[in-house]
């Protein structure tokens, strides 16, 4: 059974949640679908190897609050994967039922489910001092692990905004923000403290390695990726993340009803900036030098048609030749597989992000790609300075910024624990020593 949807009517004019959710019968219902499979092949698909069958089967015998401990093992945040999981791609598009075109709703059931349980209590407080560096999914999985662990966590945001991609890059119709806020209110109930409009440099990076126990970066990719080609400078032409940010943060729409936009990029974020242009009134037309397989292949299928069947108009397979007109934007020409000219009163590029750590190259390794260097264990070459996210890997989804930083988390317990152990073994040590040598002083 799919999740519900908004009414197309709806759709096309509010910006309200576009999958309304099941209901607890619905849910039941559909987890009473599994057929708990030996071999879960939907386990494989999932990045974060959340143990599927075990929450189902415990959510269908009444046991809500041990499906979501089940979940919360590998995934803490069910409530955001459940909507925004390519669960298509990955555990729904494993799933053996899935042969016969009717996969479990997997992401559906762990929408319920985080939706209606809490997170779990922490631990008695043993006196650790961790900095988390960026409020984004890896960041926010690192902080609320630690602190379940009993460690004093600090979650350190460089703009006024907690919840990174998830709260400012993810429109209201995918990830209602009362969501997020929710979620970041169940991590102040696990007393993390939150300090916004923080900038960090290689010097202030460098003190905090020092009156840390363990630091770990989580700053995402955050800097857009433009066009360079004739006319790129005129005005009208905005990156995706700005236009999203600004939408989301103020509600400043920056399109007017009945205004042309030309979004250049059609992958997640591309689709994300289309369906909310839609909704503020706007003529929008996706272009993508991708193909229509090839798109259709990177990302869930189903977006694609929602956004069709919302007025959003595709041409695959082209790429921008140049921008025209006098002063703002009005026309964009393309090539490739075929030539034309789309009437544009604003341009919307969705090209990609890139890193921006060119000022921590004092303390840290950064690779040509920009991405911040890290061993197995997600060590900088600072022994108590960890990174994961799309800071160190690119940009990828966020149940993978997710699932890395769960691993930064067990990687950073298990080096303090280290630490303390050679701490206990000198103090063992000396206590030794000075026995002996009272012992032959005494002789």
């Amino acid at each position: 059974m799919r999740v519900p949807l908004l009414s197309l009517e709806k759709r096309k004019t509010t910006f309200n949640e576009v999958e309304l959710g099941f209901t607890l019968e619905e849910a039941i219902n559909e987890a009473n679908r599994c057929i708990q499979c030996k071999n879960p092949k939907c386990v494989e698909g999932c990045p974060a190897k959340v143990q599927i069958p075990q929450f189902i089967k415990a959510f269908r015998e009444g046991n809500t609050n041990e499906a979501g401990k089940i979940i919360r093992e590998s995934n803490f945040f069910p409530s955001i994967c459940g909507r925004i999981c390519q669960h298509e791609k990955q555990c729904e598009g494993h799933c053996i039922l899935n042969a016969k075109n009717d996969p479990i709703s997997i992401g559906g059931i762990e929408r319920y489910i985080g939706d209606n349980t809490v997170f779990p209590e922490r631990e008695t407080k043993n006196g650790k001092k961790i900095a988390v560096i960026g409020s984004g999914p890896s960041g926010l999985t690192v902080a609320a692990l630690l602190s379940l662990q009993g460690m004093n966590v600090t979650v350190m945001e460089g703009t006024n905004t907690f919840g990174g991609v998830i709260k400012y890059g993810v429109p209201e119709f995918r990830l209602p923000k009362e969501i997020v806020a929710r979620k970041l209110a169940g991590l102040h109930d696990l007393e993390i403290d939150f300090e916004p409009n923080v900038k960090i440099d290689a010097d202030i990076l460098e003190e905090m390695v020092k009156n840390y126990d363990a630091v770990f970066m989580g700053t995402g990719v955050g800097k857009p990726k433009m066009l360079t080609n004739e006319g790129h400078e005129l005005k009208g032409i905005m990156n995706a993340m700005k236009f999203l940010v600004n939408l989301n943060q103020s509600a400043l729409p920056m399109i007017s009803p009945g205004e042309k936009v030309v979004v250049v990029g059609a992958g997640y974020v591309g689709l994300d900036a289309a369906r909310s242009a839609i909704r503020l009134g706007g003529k929008v037309t996706c272009i993508t030098m991708a193909t229509k397989e090839e798109s259709y292949a990177a990302v869930v299928e189903k977006d694609y048609l929602e956004a069709e069947e919302e007025g959003v108009k595709f041409i695959f397979g082209v790429q921008v030749e140049k921008f025209e007109g006098n002063e703002h934007v009005e026309k964009v020409h393309y090539k490739n597989s075929e030539s034309g000219v789309l009437e544009a009163d604003k341009v919307i590029i969705a090209i990609g992000q890139q890193h921006d750590n060119e000022s921590l190259k004092n303390i840290i390794k950064i690779g040509p790609d920009g991405c911040i260097l890290v061993n197995k264990n997600k060590q900088t070459i600072v022994p108590n300075l960890f990174a994961a996210g799309d800071c160190v890997h690119g940009p990828k989804t966020v149940i993978a910024a997710i699932t890395a930083g769960r691993e930064a988390a067990k990687a950073i317990i298990k080096y303090l624990d280290k630490k303390d152990m050679e701490k206990a073994e000198a103090e063992q040590r000396k206590l030794i020593e000075e026995a002996i040598e009272k012992q032959k002083t005494n002789e």
